[in-house]
């Protein structure tokens, strides 16, 4: 009989586990703002594409021109930041995801190609938006749906690889690579409430961009960061909803112990909740402020927060489902000191990288260019 879960590998973890684990949500949570960033803006953006074609609302318009010019920025730092993050992932959990992977195979593979699709109209809107004319309207919203389709088959193989069992009957039933896990009660709400964080983090986004364009365009800055305020506000109401919906349909083990099972867990899970409440709730404070951004601020600094919470609360799910599938991590280690000090260093340039690159994007002139 060919057991569920692959044997370990031979070799060691190049690093303790615990180090490890702690890069991979380190790389994650570097990885999640851009990739929020990427997901909400590019349906923030595209919406605002449609309705800024109206005389009356070029606020939208200037909000679309404004996405269009940040997004191949975004891109290439969710790419940047994601590999090292999958990497890790491997790491520790290569024997069910690279199973899980090959289940969905020519799926999993298609995303380069997605990837690619991006890139070249996010490029062709950046450089040529007043020129595409309709066709820009088309390549908006190609970029919202390839990469909600790059999002989706994400979600397909990460909530796969936590159902071992299930892998070597769907194999042996077809192996050509061409299966999704569609029928998943937690796939639908965990990728749904996925989107809805995306959105309201693209929502703050755009109030952080309202203040700090008060003083060139005060009319557009105010706008802005009402607007922004109500994307967040909206979109992290509904989304709590959604969360629950994916702790419901969770397997019944699992949700024990965010109900009392396990306390850190479950504390985990009240603060993110707590956390994106109340930074939701200070950008709509931010609206009347005489400060607002202090209040943006704030709400920026709970909203991040928040994010770390629910990437624990995730982290928690995959170990508990793991866990009572009968998984075990490899425990022997031969760290490699020097590779980890390299990738700290190259980490660090990354990062360092990217927010220069968004800093000259933020400081750029509107309609100008980067300089």
């Amino acid at each position: 009989m060919i057991p569920a879960i692959p044997q370990p590998d031979p070799l060691a973890l190049p690093a303790p586990a615990w180090l490890l684990w702690a890069l991979l949500l380190l790389t994650f949570f570097l990885h999640v703002i851009p990739m929020n960033l990427v997901l909400g803006g590019s349906i923030i953006g595209a919406i605002a594409r449609v309705r800024g074609r109206r005389a009356d609302r070029a606020h939208e318009a200037h909000l679309a021109h404004v996405i269009v010019k940040a997004m191949p920025v975004l891109i290439s730092a969710t790419v940047t930041l994601g590999v090292a993050a999958l990497l890790f992932l491997q790491v520790l959990y290569g024997r069910v995801f690279f199973a899980s992977a090959v289940v969905i195979g020519w799926w999993w593979l298609s995303v380069i190609g997605l990837l690619i699709v991006t890139y070249y109209a996010a490029y062709l809107m950046a450089m040529r938006e007043t020129s595409l004319g309709a066709s820009g309207l088309f390549l908006a919203w190609l970029i919202a749906a390839v990469v909600g389709v790059i999002s989706l088959v994400y979600s397909n193989n990460m909530t796969l690889m936590l159902k071992p069992a299930d892998l070597v009957a769907r194999y042996a039933a077809n192996g050509a690579g061409t299966q999704l896990n569609l029928l998943d009660r937690s796939l639908l709400p965990r990728h749904l409430h996925m989107v809805l964080g995306a959105i309201a983090v693209s929502g703050l986004a755009i109030s952080v961009l309202g203040v700090l364009r008060r003083r060139r365009d005060p009319a557009f800055g105010q706008w802005a960061l009402r607007y922004g305020a109500f994307i967040c506000t909206a979109a992290t109401v509904v989304n709590i909803f959604a969360g629950l919906w994916w702790l419901a349909a969770l397997p019944r083990d699992v949700l024990l112990r965010f109900m009392g099972g396990d306390m850190r867990a479950m504390g985990e899970l009240l603060a993110g909740i707590l956390l994106t409440l109340t930074g939701a709730g200070h950008t709509v404070l931010a609206v009347t402020a005489k400060r607002p951004g202090v209040m943006v601020g704030i709400s920026a600094g709970t909203l991040l927060a928040g994010i770390l919470m629910m990437l624990l609360t995730r982290d928690a799910i995959r170990r508990f489902s793991l866990d009572l599938a009968g998984y075990q991590p490899v425990n022997w280690v031969a760290p490699q000191w020097g590779p980890i000090a390299i990738f700290v260093a190259l980490l660090l340039v990354a990062v360092g990288t990217v927010i220069w690159m968004t800093r000259a994007l933020a400081a750029a002139r509107p309609g100008g260019n980067v300089s």
